[in-house]
C-alpha cells in the first residue's frame, strides 16, 4: 500500500531528473565545449594566414622572422646570425606582426605624407 502511493512521485521525479541533465548538458555545451571550439577554430585559421617575413612566436617563447611555409612546418629565421629552425604550425602562438599589415602602414604614412605636401602647396 506504500510502495503504490509513491509511484506517481517516482515518476514525476524521473522526469524532472532527466529534464535536470538536460539542462546541465547545455550549459555545460554552451560555457564549455562551443568557447574551446571558437577558439580552435581561431588558432588553426591563424596558423594557415602565416605568410613569408611574418613575425611570430611560438608557444615554447621562439621569435622570430617565418622564411618558408610549407603544408605542415614553417621555417623561421631568429637571430641576426639567420639562425634557421623549423617548426611544425601547431607550435606556432602568436602572429606578432604580419608583413600585409606593414604594407598598409606605409602606404598610409604616405598617404599623409602626400596629403601634409599637397596642403603646403596650396597655401
Amino acid at each position: 500500500m506504500f510502495n503504490v502511493a509513491l509511484a506517481p512521485v517516482q515518476g514525476n521525479s524521473m522526469v524532472s531528473s532527466i529534464l535536470m541533465m538536460v539542462v546541465f548538458v547545455a550549459i555545460f555545451w554552451f560555457f564549455i565545449i562551443r568557447p574551446q571550439k571558437k577558439k580552435e577554430q581561431q588558432a588553426k585559421d591563424m596558423q594557415n594566414s602565416i605568410d613569408v617575413g611574418d613575425k611570430i612566436t611560438t608557444i615554447g617563447g621562439i621569435t622570430g622572422k617565418v622564411c618558408s611555409v610549407k603544408d605542415d612546418s614553417i621555417i623561421i629565421e631568429t637571430s641576426s646570425d639567420k639562425t634557421k629552425l623549423v617548426f611544425k604550425k601547431w607550435a606556432i602562438g602568436t602572429v606578432d606582426s604580419k608583413k600585409a599589415d606593414k604594407k598598409k602602414e606605409e602606404v598610409k604614412a604616405e598617404t599623409t605624407v602626400e596629403e601634409v605636401q599637397e596642403v603646403k602647396t596650396e597655401e
